[in-house]
């Protein structure tokens, strides 16, 4: 008889990360896709339908807009369920509240790894949904959109989750007019907070429904290959990624209101979760690259560089916390923040994006024989790398990760050619000179103030075994929090006789709760 005992050692010595690369395009509302690609839908009828057998809009005119973009909506009775063997059509299910509730059709799909949309859900609604599966739902809210869209890598196995919440809360945003009179060498300043206007229904549902026929037609980014591990039982590891959308109106000086056009800012922000276990050790790796973009419009309010420019992005931050949902505070042994890219670097730079993976995988067995000796041992070491490199002006981030509060951290600014964040709206005077270029023109903004600002983040935290509860569960909760300024600059006689900067200031966040011991 063979005694097998089998030891491993998983250590990482340096899991990757990612250096930050910013690149400014211009996205419009109205994407548009890849036609050679049609998507195949299947609706509930009843769902097409309100409470009041009356039309269901909001439904209604998602799917309208589906099929105004080439894709296929077939509508079948809620008592005429697909059959199993319909799935070799690789259709999406999609429909509202009598889906969610039809439990054994959901546990169908879910087996069969086939994406499920609904559409215009609440939190009682979809509480039955979000245990059948992990690492999903949003629980708390109401969702205009959650896409459940399961996806694959060759060997690896994932999901993809579209949230467009209803009713997304943000916080006020402030509203300064900074004034500077050369003659006195004197400013002079007034504030206002104002709500901010979160995108509605109508005005946001075609946009959002185009970023989720982007995300079934695959053409975001997935998992990084070089983090996937080889596929090898000795090393757990599960992946998978959530997008949050979310669309708000920029703030105006009411004074200038008159002068300028409404912009609509979007916001896009995915976190793609690594899960690493590290069996011998207890413990739990959690590596998150968080990517994300902030666009001030299809165009500025006004852009007329002898009167004034603006609104334009002078600042984006996001902090990610994480909180145990039993209450816990756990100490640096047992919970960690290891590492975050990227580092502090200014305005005119070449950043390196890189993602670096060594991990080596120790295995070794003691084969003892009755009345003999002997033995055997393995090394496996997997290590991998890869790295985009990008030249990036006129902005800078300071990172401002914590690892006594185990918080990620980050602000993008603008550095060039001025820089609101560092010097200060209230020192306007100071540094006013450096907004206006000759006779009194406003100088331009970077293309990264004006288009698109994206940004990449990565950190990694380390989890010990002795956090997981008596059902083995590892329940966090991570909120994203993100702060945004941006800006206007009027010449003297846009509004007043002085040399104007318009600055707004306003933030909001997103939270879901994760087992990060799910796998």
């Amino acid at each position: 008889m063979y005694i097998n005992k089998l030891f491993l050692t998983i250590f990482i010595f340096t899991l990757f990360f990612i250096g930050i690369f910013s690149i400014s395009i211009q996205i419009k509302n109205e994407l548009e896709f890849n036609k050679e690609k049609t998507l195949f839908f299947k609706s509930y009828s009843k769902d097409h339908l309100n409470k009041d057998n009356q039309l269901n809009e909001k439904y209604q005119s998602i799917i309208d807009h589906i099929e105004e973009n080439g894709h296929i909506v077939k509508v079948f009775d809620e008592n005429n369920n697909p059959e199993i063997q319909e799935f070799e059509n690789d259709y999406i299910l999609i429909g509202s509240g009598n889906l969610i509730k039809n439990l054994s059709l959901l546990k169908k799909h879910i087996e069969k790894r086939q994406p499920i949309i609904f559409l215009n859900v609440n939190e009682n609604d979809k509480k039955e949904f979000c245990n059948l599966v992990k690492n999903v739902c949003i629980l708390k809210g109401e969702h205009n959109i959650l896409g459940y869209i399961p996806k694959s890598m060759n060997s690896l196995k994932y999901h993809s989750v579209f949230n467009w919440m209803n009713g997304n809360k943000m916080e006020e945003t402030k509203v300064v007019s900074v004034g500077y009179d050369e003659k006195l060498n004197s400013v002079f300043y007034t504030n206002k907070t104002v709500e901010t206007i979160v995108g509605d229904f109508d005005s946001d549902y075609k946009s959002m429904t185009n970023s989720l026929l982007l995300q079934l037609i695959g053409e975001v980014s997935g998992p990084t290959p070089s983090l996937v591990p080889p596929n090898n039982d000795t090393l757990p590891f599960v992946y998978f990624e959530n997008t949050y959308p979310v669309s708000f109106q920029g703030a105006i000086y009411p004074a200038v209101a008159s002068k300028v056009a409404q912009q609509t800012y979007s916001l896009s922000l995915t976190n793609h979760i690594y899960l690493y276990k590290d069996v011998p050790n207890n413990l739990i790796y959690a590596v998150v690259y968080q990517d994300g973009y902030m666009l001030p419009g299809d165009q500025l309010g006004i852009n007329n560089p002898k009167v004034a420019i603006g609104s334009f992005t002078t600042s984006f931050g996001i902090t990610n916390t994480l909180s145990f949902s039993d209450g816990q505070t756990p100490d640096g042994d047992s919970f960690n923040l290891e590492a975050s890219s990227p580092q502090t670097v200014d305005q005119t730079h070449t950043v390196t994006n890189e993602v670096s993976t060594d991990m080596s995988i120790g295995v070794s067995f003691d084969v003892n024989p009755d009345g003999g000796g002997g033995g055997a041992s393995f090394q496996e070491t997997w290590s991998s790398s890869s790295s985009e490199t990008n030249t990036i002006t006129d902005y800078g981030v300071n990172e401002m990760s914590n690892p006594v509060t185990m918080e990620s951290s980050w602000m993008y600014h603008q550095q060039f050619p001025f820089d609101v964040y560092t010097w200060g709206y209230l020192n306007f005077g100071d540094w006013y000179q450096q907004a206006y270029s000759g006779n009194c023109e406003v100088a331009q903004p970077p293309p990264l103030s004006t288009s698109t600002l994206q940004t990449s983040t990565s950190w990694k935290w380390k989890f010990d075994g002795s956090l997981i509860d008596e059902n083995g569960n590892l329940n966090v909760d991570l909120t994203t929090a993100f702060t945004l300024s941006y800006s206007m600059i009027g010449c003297p006689g846009f509004y007043t006789s002085h040399h104007k900067l318009f600055y707004c200031e306003t933030g909001g966040s997103a939270n879901q709760a994760y087992n990060f011991n799910g796998f």
